[in-house]
């Protein structure tokens, strides 16, 4: 079962990281767009120290069919939250993206 608790507190890191990252990328190539992406960034953050916290805050027993539950409602909550922020990063990416002008 800590298999499991460190195979998920790294996927959870690794989800969150890519978002952390790829905005203070951004972020370096387009400070015109620091507040936003600051904020992106922050909710990021914010959203890996909750699900790391999440992780091992529950009362269950080691490798019980409630603790798999927990574990699987964090992936999946951590996985959602991630793909909308990446969300909202592409979005301001988007906008920083010259257009092409026909001809």
């Amino acid at each position: 079962m800590e298999s499991n608790r460190d195979n998920l507190r790294y996927a959870v890191q690794e989800l969150l990281n890519e978002v952390i990252e790829q905005g203070f990328h951004h972020l370096v190539n387009h400070p015109q767009n620091s507040d936003e992406l600051n904020r992106i960034i922050k909710e990021a953050t914010d959203e890996l120290n909750y699900q790391l916290v999440r992780i091992d805050s529950h009362s269950f027993q080691k490798d019980s069919h409630e603790l798999m539950v927990h574990y699987q409602q964090i992936s999946q909550d951590s996985q959602r939250n991630s793909l909308e922020l990446l969300g909202k990063l592409q979005q301001v990416q988007q906008r920083d993206v010259p257009r092409l002008r026909r001809v």
